[in-house]
């Protein structure tokens, strides 16, 4: 067990063990502001010595260590896509600190990695590697493993990323594009109905492709977002981004034709010999659920009969978010529509909430006069 105590830097912790040889041992930390700050240390350092027999044993490969600790604290704890994050981050961390042992590393060299991402990477990019490695790299340092966290104040550049407001379109470019979408559309052209959705809601397309019949509320025109539609992995129900689980309200049109795209979709799953056994609404033919490319393709069709530049799906979640707060909707009533939280909501249209503040600077002053 550590003990702990206080001294006049701060709270110390003190673990006793017996590192490889038998002989005993101590590894003490201290300059914490409280014993819980300790503890929060302490605790998992102590595991990592059961473990491991000496965790001051540094001289193990950064490419060794990354791979014990991303395997331990976050490979298939979340989704497959984060999987496959912290995959290309490993194969990154292999071409960059090849032989490289944990302790050799400075934070001169680590700024010197995030330097050379920023000469070919957006800067967001270079961002999530930083997040990724870093964390790695600091649960080193609080763990004891090296003695200086690396990552401290370290400098994130890089290439402009696209520009937010390449990620959507205007009221009149969304109307002709609706337009297209509409213009001769048949019932079986199921990935037009699923753009149209989105284009009302707001949802992502997993969300869209997720909807089950039960979803749909025609009396309360709502529908319930509980769950979304793997299309990249696992081709099966999961969970939706961060969780968040939300019913959305819908417009009287939309209610029209969903209605209508339902009972053609209920009588061509009883005329199917193949059962649609996850209960979707936005299947072909053969009861499959529609693909992502199939969707993105016919948007792209969409955009270049509206004489709009071509977009992907996501792009209407984007138009649909910054329009609801250009007409002054409430940020937090969009945050909750998006199923996103305000400070995202707030960071991802921090464009249009500009705009927004252009236009009530005169309004605010003309309120301010007529009070006084």
């Amino acid at each position: 067990m550590a003990s702990y105590r206080k001294i006049k830097t701060g709270w110390q912790y003190i673990i006793s063990y017996k590192d490889d040889t038998g002989k005993k041992r101590q590894k003490t930390g201290s300059g914490y502001r409280t014993k819980s700050e300790a503890k929060q240390v302490a605790e998992p350092l102590e595991i990592e010595i059961k473990k491991n027999g000496n965790i001051t044993n540094n001289d193990v490969l950064f490419t060794d260590y990354y791979h014990r600790w991303m395997h331990t604290y976050k490979y298939d704890l979340f989704s497959e896509e984060t999987n496959r994050i912290y995959l290309t981050t490993e194969k990154l961390i292999t071409e960059y600190f090849p032989g490289m042992k944990l302790k050799d590393i400075s934070m001169d060299y680590y700024q010197t990695f995030l330097n050379t991402l920023s000469k070919k990477l957006a800067k967001e990019t270079v961002r999530k590697y930083h997040n990724k490695v870093g964390a790695c790299l600091r649960h080193a340092f609080h763990t004891g493993v090296i003695p200086v966290d690396v990552t401290y104040k370290a400098t994130v550049t890089g290439k402009p990323g696209k520009n937010a407001r390449d990620k959507f379109i205007s009221e009149a470019e969304l109307k002709n594009v609706v337009l297209a979408l509409k213009t001769n559309i048949k019932e079986s052209w199921t990935s037009r109905y699923m753009l149209l959705l989105q284009t009302a809601t707001g949802m992502r397309l997993g969300e869209v492709m997720a909807i089950t019949f039960d979803d749909i509320d025609f009396k309360k025109e709502t529908i319930q977002i509980n769950k979304s539609w793997d299309y990249k992995y696992s081709k099966n129900f999961k969970n939706t981004k961060n969780g968040i689980h939300r019913t959305i309200d819908l417009d009287k049109e939309t209610i029209q034709w969903l209605r209508k795209y339902v009972v053609f979709q209920k009588k061509r799953m009883l005329a199917c010999p193949i059962k649609n056994h996850p209960n979707l609404i936005f299947t072909d033919d053969k009861m499959q659920p529609i693909s992502e490319k199939a969707v993105n393709d016919a948007l792209k069709s969409a955009c270049r009969r509206a004489n709009v530049k071509e977009l992907t799906s996501h792009a209407l979640r984007h138009t649909h978010a910054s329009l609801l707060l250009l007409h002054g909707v409430d940020i937090q009533i969009v945050a909750e529509r998006l199923g996103d939280s305000v400070e995202v909501v707030s960071k991802v249209y921090a464009h249009v909430l500009d705009e927004m503040r252009d236009r009530n600077k005169e309004k605010i002053k003309s309120i301010a006069a007529s009070i006084f």
